[in-house]
């Protein structure tokens, strides 16, 4: 009996032994899965508070940011400066592009009368300096103006006309423009 016996204490003893290395075991993982636990809580609880202060640093740059942006946007507009430069360019060009026509328009129609001024007068230069020859002229210009209208020409008598027609240009161009900027001329 003494070997049943034997037997039976060395089955026991391995029971106690298979029994104790996994209440070993089950007291290790539970003390690591605590540690662990901890651990992990430690480092959510740090990454909590870390993420906090880094959303209140991102809300006073933004704060400053949007300060920042507002002191911009008020000095703009002190000084007339807008984002839509663009269209304001636009409208400028505009306005530039209507009063060269307008300026255009008018010298245009200031040239024309001159001419027509410079003109009567040559006509009555040439009348007064001889009556007969006047007419003449008069008779063969009304008949040979058809033929002046298909080739020019140019006559003596036109020359000094144009000659004054410069001058009383530029007499009528600083008097006109007296009251507005200098033309270049």
């Amino acid at each position: 009996m003494s070997k049943i016996k034997d037997l039976e204490k060395a089955s026991r003893q391995a029971l106690y032994a298979t029994v104790g290395g996994y209440a070993k075991g089950w007291e290790y993982i539970s003390n690591k899965v605590a540690v662990t636990l901890d651990d992990t809580n430690k480092f959510v609880n740090d990454l909590i508070e870390s993420g906090e202060k880094i959303e209140s640093d991102l809300k006073e740059k933004v704060k400053s940011n949007s300060q920042l942006d507002e002191k911009f946007a008020s000095l703009k507009s002190k000084l007339g400066i807008d984002s839509d430069a663009d269209a304001k360019l636009a409208k400028l060009e505009a306005k530039v592009d209507a009063l060269t026509e307008a300026i255009t328009k008018l010298v245009d129609a200031r040239l024309a009368e001159v001419t027509a001024t410079s003109k009567t007068t040559a006509k009555a230069a040439t009348a007064k300096a001889t009556p007969a020859t006047a007419k003449k002229e008069a008779a063969t210009k009304s008949d040979a103006e058809p033929a002046a209208k298909a080739t020019p020409r140019k006559t003596t008598a036109r020359k000094p006309a144009t000659a004054k027609k410069a001058t009383t240009i530029k007499r009528t161009t600083r008097a006109s423009t007296a009251k507005a900027k200098p033309v270049t001329e």
